[in-house]
């Protein structure tokens, strides 16, 4: 512990000059190096500072290390996802905000701090202190610059920027051993970045020994969310077998825990597995069951609605198709909304209006997908869109958009992810 930024800081505290704080035990001179932690302190001397600021050397000594308790339970609470715990923990530490300043949990402090605006996904703010604290990077301890790292990486993620997130993280690769105890996420992270690139191997890979880790922590959530990335890319992968294992695993505990969102998601997983095998029938069910759950009029709620409505087409059942998705498109205010699209190609295709359908994808559906940078739409509905002018025909049209159709498909190809 440096005492002497502790004597500063009481000493400002109490709104005293160096003269009137050492009068009558040492220089003014003596006092400015004992401050600047340039100068060791003895004993007597230390302990006449103190005495007339109130304070004891044991006393703080005490308050330093319950602060760095602090500080570890509030970064692990974060972890383990407990945002009850971590509010509190969050506005206990605030009241210390100027005293550590005057300690050496300073950046730790700051970082985690910054951890905590990430974990309220307030990216502004967060983008904010990250350039604040850029400031003191040189001066950081070597497990600083592995949180560092570590912090921007998930700022990066949630930017939608993940090849930089993963170098963020290769970067401080060498560090991950010892600082494995104190920071759970990384191998977690390396996980989910290669799961955003569709990298299924690396995915599974680093799903693996994130599991382990979390399971060896207890931390539930964070394993419940490690086996659905890689119930997901076994899904992908074609291990249809280990990854419904998985997902009725996490089912189970997500029920005994009463997680509402994990339960809704296994159930959403569930429904893709058995639709990747065809085994529509199945695939409802499970849609069916994770619908009531989804906060309604979200992404993740008309991606449901989506996914019923596919497999009702497959199963041949274009009236409940066109019921259901004639409710839903009513309710929309924005119809320039990616999701009001996508069902509303299902509505057209439920009708069986084909002609009608083209000419949405030409002039609402696909204009409205290059907007918002949707290439895997993009792609298929321009391959559509020129498939269907080359059986009337039209070569000239089936050219313009089975170029765009190429373009796309090149540029997902080059990025690695389907955007």
């Amino acid at each position: 512990m440096k005492i002497g930024k502790i004597i500063n800081y009481h000493r400002k505290k109490h709104q005293m000059t160096q003269e009137q704080l050492c009068d009558g035990i040492c220089s003014v001179s003596h006092l400015s190096k004992i401050e600047n932690n340039t100068k060791e302190v003895n004993i007597e001397t230390l302990n006449l500072l103190c005495l007339k600021l109130g304070i004891s050397v044991e006393d703080e000594k005490n308050k330093v290390n319950r602060l760095k308790i602090k500080l570890q339970e509030f970064y692990d609470a974060i972890e383990r996802l407990h945002h009850k715990k971590a509010d509190t923990l969050y506005l206990e530490l605030s009241k210390y905000k100027e005293y550590v300043q005057y300690t050496e949990m300073l950046y730790v402090y700051e970082i985690y701090m910054l951890r905590y605006i990430l974990f309220l996904n307030q990216l502004d703010l967060a983008e904010k202190l990250i350039i604040n604290i850029m400031k003191s990077t040189r001066m950081f301890s070597e497990y600083e610059l592995f949180v560092w790292n570590v912090l921007n990486a998930i700022f990066n993620h949630k930017k939608g920027n993940y090849q930089k997130a993963l170098e963020l993280l290769d970067e401080v690769n060498d560090l991950r051993k010892l600082y494995r105890d104190e920071i759970t996420e990384y191998y977690y992270l390396k996980s989910l970045m290669h799961c955003q690139l569709g990298q299924s191997a690396l995915a599974i890979y680093f799903g693996n020994k994130a599991l382990e880790v979390f399971k060896k922590r207890n931390n539930i959530i964070r394993t419940l969310d490690v086996k659905t990335i890689l119930s997901i890319h076994l899904t992908e992968t074609g291990e249809y077998e280990r990854a419904e294992n998985l997902l009725k695993e996490i089912l189970d505990d997500a029920e005994l825990i009463q997680n509402t969102t994990i339960v809704e998601m296994a159930w959403h997983n569930l429904g893709y597995l058995y639709g990747t095998q065809n085994l529509s029938g199945k695939a409802l069910e499970c849609y069916y069951k994770s619908l009531p759950l989804i906060e309604k009029y979200t992404e993740g709620y008309y991606l449901t609605i989506g996914n019923i409505a596919n497999h009702l087409l497959k199963l041949k059942k274009n009236e409940q198709v066109i019921d259901l998705l004639e409710h839903e498109l009513e309710l929309f205010k924005d119809t320039t909304r990616v999701e009001y699209v996508k069902l509303k190609v299902l509505y057209y295709e439920a009708k069986s209006e084909k002609e009608t359908l083209i000419h949405y994808l030409m002039n609402d559906g696909i204009p409205i997908m290059e907007k918002h940078g949707n290439r895997i739409k993009i792609h298929e509905y321009s391959e559509r869109v020129a498939e269907y002018h080359q059986e009337q025909g039209d070569l000239l049209l089936a050219s313009k958009y089975l170029k765009i159709s190429l373009k796309q498909m090149k540029k997902t190809h080059n990025m690695g992810v389907l955007r």
